[in-house]
This record gives structure tokens, C-alpha cells and sequence, in this order.
């Protein structure tokens, strides 16, 4: 069971942070078609427990219906479409009470993936 300074510091020997604060840090992959995607890792508390979220836009609002985003949500493996704002992001949550340092990677890596795919299919740029 990690603390969240302890995933920060994980995150922190194998990546290199766009932004690092208390609550909450971020990273950019760039991918080899030159695509980049920005994930921001931070924690909040419910249920009596410490979370980790992962979190990564991938377009605006106007760009995609809320009944198709329901829809989308229906074929991720790993997180789900919400609203931050007026931007959508995928967003995945685990309990540091029963998260492991090597689960960190997995959902890292799906989010940042699929806010990509779904930010090239439906914006057909690069911004988020």
C-alpha cells in the first residue's frame, strides 16, 4: 500500500514531470507519429480512502455528444469519459489502500493511449 508521495516517486525515476505539486503531477508521452498526450496523476479522498487518478483530455464539449461519449464508454477496458469543465478527459481511479507500485504503469499507459485515440479521431489534431 503506497503512499502518494511514494507513486510520485516511482513515477518520477522512470519519467520525466511536466508539473509536480502535493496534490498532483503530470507527464507527456510522445509518441513516434510525433503525437503528444499530457496525463495528469493526482489524488483526492472518498469513501474513507486515498485515491489515485488518472486523468487525460482528449476533446471539447462541442465535439462530442454526451449520449456518444455514454456509448464510447461501453468499449474501455480501463477508465471512462468525463466531463472536467468544458473539456472531456479519460479518467481511471485506484485505491493507494490496495494498489500495488507496478499497477501504476498499466492505467498510466491506457489512458494516455486511448485520450489519444479518441482525441485524433474526433479532433483530428493534436491539442489536448
Amino acid at each position: 500500500m503506497p503512499t502518494f508521495d511514494e507513486v510520485r516517486e516511482y513515477a518520477k525515476s522512470r519519467y520525466e514531470f511536466s508539473e509536480d505539486s502535493a496534490e498532483r503531477f503530470s507527464l507527456v508521452f510522445e509518441y513516434e507519429s510525433g503525437r503528444m498526450q499530457k496525463v495528469v496523476i493526482s489524488r483526492f479522498e472518498a469513501m474513507d480512502r486515498e485515491w489515485c487518478d488518472f486523468a487525460s483530455a482528449c476533446c471539447s464539449r462541442e465535439q462530442l455528444s454526451p449520449e456518444d461519449a455514454v456509448r464510447k464508454n461501453w468499449d474501455f477496458a480501463v477508465g471512462a469519459l468525463a466531463l472536467e469543465g468544458d473539456t472531456y478527459v479519460i479518467r481511471y481511479s485506484l485505491s493507494l489502500a490496495t494498489m500495488n507500485l507496478a499497477e501504476f504503469e498499466l492505467p498510466l499507459h491506457v489512458v494516455a493511449r486511448t485520450a489519444d485515440t479518441l482525441e485524433r479521431e474526433l479532433t483530428g489534431g493534436d491539442k489536448f
